[in-house]
């Protein structure tokens, strides 16, 4: 709710793990069987309590996809 983001993907998160900088971490996730990568801050991560084995909902912005 309150997001122009349109694409979402049910996913799990796998592992979070050290980011390049001391204020992110990366949050690994399976959707489905494909493996996705975000990049968030700890205070994020802290807030929504995402930790390994939790389900949520991976908000994409295409623009922001890298292969």
């Amino acid at each position: 709710e309150g997001t122009s983001i349109v694409n979402l993907l049910p996913a799990t998160v796998t592992e979070v793990a050290d980011a390049d900088t001391p204020a992110h971490v990366l949050v690994r996730l399976d959707a489905g069987g494909t493996p996705l990568i975000a990049r968030i801050t700890r205070r994020s991560l802290d807030h929504l309590n995402i930790v390994p084995g939790k389900s949520l909902w991976a908000q994409i912005k295409a623009v922001a996809l890298l292969t």
